[in-house]
């Protein structure tokens, strides 16, 4: 009986040693609030605009761009956006894609006339480390076909517009995957051994 519950205990720890945990949908980064009062850029009709973001722990994978402004003509609405994560500016090394819009919620009419509204779409990239990564927004659609802008609001990235260069950067947070580190190979046979040993050490005592 105590054999039978010592091994079953075993192959659990060794189990759960060599699983890598995920956690889904976990924020990764934030660059502020949107502030819609400022100023915005064309992420449509060829430009693109483009932010850094930092990553402090090993992700599985980003999922979703979540509050992103749009400044769009009143009564229009924010469709679609296509998306590029790189290593650079303007990169889509690691991943891109075009996204409908998952969530799309008005927020006011600023002062300039813009329908001011705070969007999220689903991304999809492959696990990515620690370090800094860009965010590039572009080909964006509206309902009815006008320029779509993103706002600014001076968060703590730094920003590239195709055409302007060198701007503020814009509101947008970064959701995705986080994962555990899995064991290292000797790690894991000496958890075994001394799991084992101690197996041992109980059959001793129980024939003595």
């Amino acid at each position: 009986m105590v054999k039978r519950i010592v091994m079953a205990a075993v192959l659990v720890a060794l189990c759960l040693a060599l699983t890598s945990v995920a956690k889904a949908d976990t924020l990764l980064y934030n660059n502020g609030a949107i502030n819609g009062m400022v100023e915005a850029y064309t992420i449509n009709f060829g430009f693109q605009v483009s932010d850094s973001f930092t990553l402090s722990v090993s992700t599985s994978g980003l999922t979703r761009i979540t509050g992103v402004g749009l400044w769009l003509f009143p009564g229009d609405t924010p469709t679609g956006i296509g998306w590029q994560i790189g290593s650079s500016f303007f990169g889509s090394d690691i991943s891109s894609g075009f996204s409908s819009i998952a969530t799309n919620t008005f927020q006011f009419m600023n002062t300039f006339g813009y329908d001011v509204y705070t969007s999220s779409l689903l991304i999809s990239t492959p696990g990515l480390g620690p370090g800094t990564y860009y965010l590039t927004l572009d080909n964006a659609t509206t309902a009815q076909g006008n320029p779509l802008y993103w706002d600014q609001n001076s968060g703590p990235s730094s920003a590239m517009d195709s055409s302007l260069g060198s701007i503020p950067s814009e509101s947008f947070q970064v959701y995705g995957g986080t994962v555990t580190q899995t064991p290292e190979p000797a790690s894991l046979l000496l958890l075994g051994s001394g799991l084992l040993g101690l197996a041992g050490g109980i059959r001793k005592r129980m024939k003595g």
